[in-house]
Parts: structure tokens; sequence; C-alpha cells
């Protein structure tokens, strides 16, 4: 687990830089978006400002996932350039935000922080809802799907059993 105290870096130095390689088990991706198979390489460099901290992270990494039409697992690129902020949560009991507050991550005690978390968010953020193979994938293709068949009369196989079944209930009801 990678755990920067900001407080104690920012205590020696005015700027803090550092490059890590996270190796899969410890970004504790969640299965159900894709599976990292390989580290994820990470340039981070913060400076302390006053009401916080300025994070700017440089993310090497894939994913992989499987396309939501054709179902084909495919590696796709998560690399990445983010600022982040990183403050306090308010105090006041409302507050208005700003554009700019929408950028900004609040958390309880910023001199700690947890760069796989970090990392984890930034990269499950950058995963399409609906990701695709390719833009122009053209789905699950079946030789036997109606409209895509050069001869309309052929018939699907997976129905013959039911053709079958058909027939004999004809044969019992006297052909009717």
């Amino acid at each position: 687990m990678i755990v920067l105290n900001l407080k104690e870096i920012f205590d020696r130095e005015t700027r803090f830089q550092a490059r890590y390689s996270i190796p899969p088990q410890d970004i504790r991706f969640p299965p159900e978006v894709g599976e990292i198979k390989e580290p994820v390489d990470v340039y981070v460099e913060i400076t302390k400002y006053d009401r916080g901290y300025n994070v700017h992270l440089d993310i090497k990494g894939k994913v992989e996932l499987e396309c939501s039409r054709c179902l084909v697992v495919f590696e796709k690129d998560l690399s990445q350039t983010k600022d982040k902020h990183i403050e306090t949560y308010p105090v006041e009991e409302t507050i208005a935000l700003s554009p700019e507050d929408l950028e900004v991550s609040f958390m309880e005690d910023p001199d700690v922080i947890n760069l796989e978390d970090i990392v984890r968010e930034e990269l499950i953020l950058e995963i399409p809802m609906k990701p695709l193979c390719r833009p122009d994938c053209p789905g699950i293709h079946s030789p036997y799907l109606l409209f895509e068949d050069s001869n309309p009369k052929r018939e699907d196989p997976r129905f013959a059993i039911l053709k079958n079944l058909l027939k004999d209930m004809e044969v019992e009801d006297g052909g009717s």
C-alpha cells in the first residue's frame, strides 16, 4: 500500500515527486469492471497550496474489458494525465460550489493519502459505460440471424427439434 504522509513530506520539502509501479492486486480493481493484468506505472508530483494540495498524476496502464456488442475481450489503454486538488471537508453548513470545486477531492485527512485509491478512482472513471472493442463493432454475428443471410429460406438448425415436435403434433391431431 502506498500511503503518503504529506504533512511529514512538506515539513522537509516544498515539492514531492516520485514514480511508482503498482501491481494489479494492490489496485483492487472491481472484477465486474475489467481486469488489470500488468503493473500500472504512476508519476506523481504534489505541491502544497493554502487550502490543501495540488496532485499531478501521469498514469500508464491497460485493462482488459469485454465489448458490450460482440462480447470479445479486448485491451484498452487507460493512460492519462490528471491534476487533482485535495482539501479537507468544508466546515460550513451550506456551501456554494463553483465549477473549479468540481475538480476537488475532499478528504477527512488530506495530509495522508492512499495513492492506490486515487489511481483506482481515476482508472475507473476512464472506462466507458459501454466499452467497445472498436467504434464500428458490428456486434454478435450469427449466420442464422434474419436479414443477414443471402438465402432467407435457409432454416436455423437450432429450431429443428421444435419443427419436428410440431409435425408430430399434427400427426397426432389427424393432420388438422
